[in-house]
């Protein structure tokens, strides 16, 4: 029974920790590039070496998660388990003692955890990968061992596919404070801690402390005062929230948050490794809001020549603002991105190249297309989000495994009943 307690939360902890790396592979690459920066300063590593570790990570844990599940591989899962957490644990450790990064994204941007809470929780997992491997006998199996290939199989195409639409398109989930439906308002303002003051006073040394200016009467002595915390501040979930215009040093930010209609945010983090090949796309996305007056920006971290190099190569036309490098990552994993805000929400975002046509295939001279114009588009994307939910990938994850499952039984019965009739006719032959 407590094996395989350990075992399912051990497999529950690996699945989900895999499954948060594997959704937002370019946000582990960044997690990476920062341990990087803090612990080989000096060492330049390539950032597709990194991102290959980010994604085999992500993959390992995944798919040691399901082995683990369904009770396959006993051997290899079990000191696999154990392996990961005996590196893991003294890491942790490392973090909590010296902190050199607030968060070790363990759980990518769906849970964040002080260095300590983490240590703790590895220290846990570790002590149970220990008893895990101890008494990996006990396992119980969901899959038989001939049958533990389709599992492996299911997980590897799994986590790939969450992995290749990360990368290729934007994350299936986003964690981020810039998700559709996010308000920005609440993520850019901290909120501050609550205190309430008490006054202290003294009288033939007996000492009262009141939560209100004035003493009992005027025979006490006023000592002073103490402040009690009465909520804990939070802060801003974004930081460095300001767009900068590069022509005319104009702050839009403010006027993102209020805006009652329409903003188009083109993020190009940056221009140099941005793909040019949509740039025919995003001028024509640019000349659409133009034609129906809405505002239209794009944002960037590059240089003022970098990007006079991108307008001459592009013909870009629209304004270009500068803003902060991590915040743009944030805001959208592609380079180039499209966010949609209005009223300070974002209401929908796309990588650049899974941006619908605004003017159809079919029309002439630039004639909009009616079933295509900006909001039909918004209408479509409000449909599509549904395919990001929680529940459309955990029914994803468990029914195949339920159909592999049931696939093996019958396969074991049917060598059951093949074996049976041989066994049969021997015991005849013999006597």
């Amino acid at each position: 029974m407590l094996t395989n307690l350990c075992r399912l939360l051990l497999a529950a902890v690996f699945v989900v920790s895999g499954f948060v790396k594997a959704v937002d592979p370019k946000g582990l690459l960044y997690k990476l590039q920062e341990y990087a920066t803090v612990f080989l300063p000096d060492v330049n590593i390539d950032e597709t070496l990194l991102l290959m570790a980010a994604l085999a990570l992500s993959a390992a844990e995944f798919v040691l998660g399901t082995l683990l599940f369904m009770g396959t591989c006993r051997r290899f899962s079990a000191i696999a388990a154990l392996a990961i957490m005996l590196l893991f644990t003294p890491w942790t450790l490392v973090l909590a003692i010296w902190n050199p990064v607030h968060d070790c994204g363990c759980f990518g941007d769906a849970f964040q955890m002080s260095n300590w809470a983490t240590f703790f929780k590895n220290a846990l997992l570790l002590i149970m990968a220990a008893f895990l491997w101890v008494k990996r006998s006990r396992i119980v199996r969901f899959i038989s061992t001939r049958g533990s290939w389709m599992v492996t199989l299911f997980a590897i195409v799994y986590v790939g596919t969450v992995q290749y639409n990360g990368l290729v398109h934007l994350p299936v989930m986003d964690f981020r404070p810039f998700a559709v439906g996010s308000d920005l308002n609440e993520g850019v303002h901290d909120v501050p801690a609550e205190y309430k003051l008490i006054f202290r006073y003294e009288k033939d040394g007996k000492v009262v402390e009141l939560d209100s200016e004035g003493a009992p009467d005027s025979t006490w002595n006023y000592l002073g005062t103490r402040s009690d915390i009465i909520s804990e501040g939070v802060p801003a979930k974004i930081e460095n929230f300001f767009f900068m215009g590069m022509e005319r040093g104009d702050d839009i930010s403010e006027r993102l948050l209020g805006d009652s209609t329409y903003t188009c945010l083109l993020v190009i983090a940056d221009v140099i490794a941005a793909d040019e090949s949509r740039a025919d796309k995003m001028n024509d996305i640019y000349d659409y809001c133009v034609d129906n007056n809405i505002q239209f920006y794009a944002l960037t971290s590059s240089l003022d020549e970098d990007v006079e190099l991108w307008r001459k190569h592009t013909g870009a036309e629209y304004p270009f603002y500068a803003a902060d490098n991590l915040l743009l990552k944030t805001m959208v994993r592609s380079n180039p991105g499209l966010l949609v805000v209005k009223d300070g929400k974002v209401v929908a975002k796309w990588n650049v190249k899974d941006v619908p046509e605004l003017y159809s295939d079919n029309s002439e001279e630039g004639v909009i297309d009616e079933y295509a114009d900006f909001y039909q588009l918004l209408k479509r994307v409000s449909g599509d989000t549904n395919i990001n939910s929680l529940f459309h990938w955990m029914f994803m994850f468990f029914t195949p495994l339920l159909f592999i499952f049931l696939v093996d039984v019958t396969l074991c019965r049917i060598r059951k009943e093949k074996k049976e009739p041989v066994s049969d006719t021997q015991n005849e032959t013999e006597k």
